[in-house]
């Protein structure tokens, strides 16, 4: 098709531990557009919805074909212009497609800026609920409007629940198609999942994800909110942590798991997040050699251990494990360092050393230890650059960890050995991986202000903490950073992978990172 602006490069991007198995579509069979909104069939394939060429695409092992709409004409900038057209499924036409879910004996697809919601059944497409003009009614299907219908999800009951964005608004829609208001008030909601008893809700311009329950009452399940100049406007953030303090950037679609655990679509910052345990974790981020591709993740589908994703803008489809990283060759599930082990690797801070392995018992070297540091930084403030201006004359420029050693010199946590040199595969003291901590939260601002020299005195060894570490060691301990062993600190002793992990996670939690 001449008027196509681009080849659909629809790829199925298997790039972490996991490969999809339902759906194997090859890029040429799709006509350019955006993916955008996605659901599985009773049989196991997969419907796409298309912003672009405003149809909807069924994909199965063998390939991709069509299976509602109709690309329209292009206008002047090759671009398809939607019509809202009812009819088979074939001749019918889409203005905006943006979502679909089963609903009753067909599927539910909000058609956004026709201001509708369409229904597909029996190889037929008709105009459910929405008079077609932008506007804020209840009542019957027809005679009720929405503005800029998005996310759909179908609750336990039936009922069939839109992101009517344009009016802040949770709809929902009976079985007769009738519409009426769940919730009202809110800032620009698009993505939806029904789990549980409650709506979880992508509340995208204020940058949180909030749970809706039966009645209208709203939570906000994570997200902090930073209100820019304009009234009404909210920054968008990247920060791991806490679900309070946790900061997206205008997320657009959610997927829940069976366990409570919620992903997040986080658009803007080009990423997919984690909700679990009142934490906020990254579990990948576009830009990076894992996800080069990723620019703006939006439509999620959980199958499985497997998340599908649909990328609106760069027109990719992938899929990523879900699966926590275990070490199951030296990290026995009874360890005293599995829990801290599973939760580094969970948070980014640290990776295993190949091969299904962690070494727990391994030393931790200069080189890891400022690596970790950067990622603790990126934790609190993804949108941290790591690297700087300070050399030394054994670190290679390109060497893994180079520039996290230029950030951390920059940043005064690190001098190197003699001003001169680094000595990246030095070994690392408990005493100097808690002086590094210690210099790092002060770097932050955080609080320091715990501990006293008399709180040293109940170790046994106590007094053999160097004088440079002490009152960074002191702080440790009184903030339960550093509880030692056997009634001893062992500050000289070198520092494992195992006990770095554990005293990172002691770190965050103390500063409630």
């Amino acid at each position: 098709m001449k008027y196509l602006r681009r080849l659909f490069a629809f790829l199925l991007a298997f790039l972490l531990l996991g490969s999809l198995s339902a759906v194997r579509a090859r890029a040429a069979d799709f006509e350019g557009g955006q993916p955008s909104g996605l659901c599985l069939t009773p049989d196991g394939a997969m419907l796409v919805t298309d912003v672009y060429n405003k149809v909807i695409w069924l994909a199965r092992g063998d390939g991709a074909e069509i299976w509602a709409g109709k690309i329209p004409v292009a206008d002047l900038s090759g671009e398809p212009q939607g019509l809202l057209h009812d009819g088979s499924a074939l001749s019918a036409f889409f203005t905006e497609p943006w979502a679909i879910v089963p609903w009753g004996e067909g599927y539910a697809v909000s058609d956004t800026r026709a201001n509708v919601i369409r229904y597909l059944a029996d190889g037929e497409v008709r105009t459910l609920c929405g008079s077609g003009k932008a506007g804020k009614a209840d009542g019957k299907p027809r005679e009720a409007s929405f503005d800029l219908p998005t996310g759909l999800a179908v609750g336990a009951d039936g009922t069939l629940y839109v992101a009517d964005t344009g009016n802040g608004s949770i709809r929902s829609v009976d079985a007769s198609g009738a519409v009426s208001t769940l919730c009202t008030g809110l800032s620009g909601p698009t993505g939806l999942f029904w789990a549980g008893e409650a709506l979880y809700v992508a509340e995208t311009d204020r940058c949180r994800v909030l749970r809706v329950d039966a009645a209208g009452t709203y939570e906000a399940v994570a997200g902090a909110s930073v209100h820019a100049e304009t009234a009404g406007e909210y920054y968008g953030g990247f920060a791991d942590g806490p679900a309070a303090s946790a900061m997206f950037d205008h997320p657009q679609g959610l997927a829940v798991a069976p366990d409570g655990t919620v992903y997040v679509a986080d658009t803007g910052n080009h990423a997919l997040r984690v909700i679990r345990d009142g934490r906020v974790s990254t579990l990948v981020r576009g830009g990076t050699d894992a996800a080069p591709g990723m620019v703006k993740p939006r439509g999620l589908l959980l199958q499985g251990d497997t998340l599908y994703v649909a990328d609106c803008f760069s027109g990719t489809l992938s899929g990523w494990s879900v699966v926590p990283r275990s070490f199951e060759k030296d990290v026995a599930p009874s360890a005293w360092y599995a829990p801290a082990v599973a939760e580094a690797v969970r948070r980014g801070l640290t990776d295993g050393t190949g091969e299904g392995s962690f070494s727990p018992e391994g030393e931790v070297t200069r080189a890891m230890l400022v690596t970790m540091l950067s990622r603790l930084r990126l934790c609190a403030d993804g949108t941290a650059v790591i690297d700087g201006d300070r050399s030394f004359s054994d670190v290679p420029e390109d060497a893994w960890y180079a520039s996290a050693v230029r950030w951390a010199a920059d940043g005064d946590l690190t001098r190197g050995v003699d001003g001169e040199t680094f000595l990246p595969d030095g070994r690392v003291t408990r005493e100097q991986l808690v002086t590094m901590l210690y210099r790092f939260a002060r770097m932050q601002g955080y609080d320091l202000s715990a501990g006293s020299a008399a709180q040293l005195a109940a170790f046994a060894d106590g007094q053999s903490v160097s004088d440079w570490a002490r009152e960074a060691v002191t702080w440790a301990v009184a903030a339960g950073v550093l509880s030692g062993s056997e009634g001893k600190l062992w500050p000289r002793a070198p520092a494992t992978r195992a006990q770095t992990a554990q005293l990172f996670i002691r770190f965050m939690d103390a500063c409630g990172m």
